[in-house]
């Protein structure tokens, strides 16, 4: 009797379903999880370091500025990086680079002289001390070139200083003409060419024009025309 009520005991059903709807609410609810917990995780870092440093909301903010400000700072030098190396290359300026050959002095005229090297026509002249002393107008072919001097150039040799630009003219003495009236350039000032070689240096603050809209300054620390060595860039 008691096997036949053993026999008779209905089964028990299982509910596999049951894990599968929860895998699958899991699933669903993965991105909202995944999204929740590093916010609990963020707020519960503010908490304790509430606790545990003092004025911590305030440190933070503050060095949250001092980061915007510093990165600020970092995008403005980067944009005048990126607008000086368009103004050089605008201007075709450059530094003092490659190789230099010597040039004896062998013929001297008004405004010219005449060299005996081989350099072609356009190519920077130096004196002996680096600054610029002039280019060369022609190669004359025998192993000498003819070479107009500083301030006699046509078209005239541009000066440049600070953000301001002006033409070079020599006689008793060197000077910069043709600057702004309001440039607001200072003794000492360094003035190089659009090429990058050395004219020299601002002797005094520009001097206004008549016209009032241009200034002068002299310059000082310019080429020694008068020297018997000058070099040629190498091509």
């Amino acid at each position: 009797m008691h096997g036949s009520l053993e026999l008779g005991r209905p089964r028990r059903r299982r509910r596999w379903w049951i894990p599968v709807v929860l895998v699958l609410l899991l699933v669903a609810a993965g991105p909202r999880l995944a999204a929740a917990l590093p916010a609990a995780a963020v707020g519960l870092d503010h908490a304790l370091a509430g606790r545990m440093v003092p004025d911590y909301e305030g440190r933070l903010t503050r060095l949250q500025q001092e980061n915007a400000a510093l990165r600020a700072q970092v995008a403005q030098g980067a944009d005048a990086l990126v607008e000086n190396q368009a103004l050089r290359q605008l201007l075709d300026c450059g530094r003092t680079t490659g190789s230099w050959q010597p040039g004896r002095v062998v013929a001297r005229s008004a405004g010219k002289i005449t060299l005996a090297c081989s350099a072609a026509a356009g190519t920077p002249l130096l004196d002996a001390e680096g600054r610029y002393a002039g280019r060369v107008s022609r190669d004359l072919g025998n192993d000498t070139c003819e070479v107009i001097l500083a301030g006699r150039e046509d078209p005239p040799c541009a000066g440049l200083c600070g953000q301001a630009a002006g033409l070079l003219e020599t006689g008793t003495a060197w000077r910069l003409i043709g600057l702004p009236a309001d440039s607001g350039l200072q003794a000492g000032a360094v003035v190089t060419t659009p090429g990058g070689y050395w004219l020299g240096t601002l002797a005094e603050a520009p001097q206004p024009e008549t016209d009032g809209l241009t200034a002068w300054a002299p310059l000082t620390d310019t080429a020694n025309l008068d020297s018997t060595v000058f070099f040629v860039k190498k091509s």
